[in-house]
C-alpha cells in the first residue's frame, strides 16, 4: 500500500525533516518535505498527497492554523498528523482539533519511530 502513497511533511527543523524522510522512505512511502506553510500551500497548487505531516510550531504559522487553511484554500482532502515538541495531547488545542477532524492524529515530539508509523497507519486504514 504505502508504495503509491504520497506524504507531505512540513517542518522548520531539517534534522526532522530529515528523519521523517528517512524513516518513511523506507517503509516504501514517497515523501516530499517543505519549511514552511507558505510553501505547503504553494506546493498544494501543483501537487497532491495522501498524508500530511504538520508540525505544530512553524516558523511562519502555527500547524492547526495550517491544516484549516490547507481545507479552507485548497482541495486537499487528505488526513493530517499534527507533530509537536510543544504541545501535549491533553492540551485543548489538540483536543479541539482531533474532535473536528481537523486532524486525525497526533504525535509528541520526539517521537519514536512506530508511534508515527502506527498513527499513519491508522489514519490511512
Amino acid at each position: 500500500m504505502a508504495e503509491s502513497l504520497t506524504v507531505l511533511v512540513v517542518d522548520d527543523e531539517p534534522d526532522v525533516c530529515w528523519a521523517l524522510e528517512t524513516l518513511l522512505r523506507k517503509n516504501g512511502f514517497t515523501v516530499v518535505t517543505v519549511g514552511s506553510g507558505t510553501e505547503a500551500l504553494r506546493w498544494f497548487k501543483e501537487s497532491a498527497c495522501h498524508l500530511i505531516l504538520v508540525d505544530a510550531k512553524l516558523s511562519d504559522i502555527e500547524g492547526v492554523d495550517l491544516a484549516g487553511r490547507i481545507r479552507a484554500e485548497t482541495s486537499c482532502v487528505a488526513p493530517v498528523i499534527l507533530v509537536s515538541g510543544y504541545f501535549y495531547k491533553d492540551d485543548s488545542l489538540v483536543q479541539d482539533s482531533l474532535s473536528t477532524g481537523l486532524v486525525s492524529a497526533f504525535v509528541t515530539k520526539p517521537f519514536r519511530h512506530d508511534e508515527i508509523l502506527n498513527a499513519i497507519h491508522a489514519v490511512l486504514s
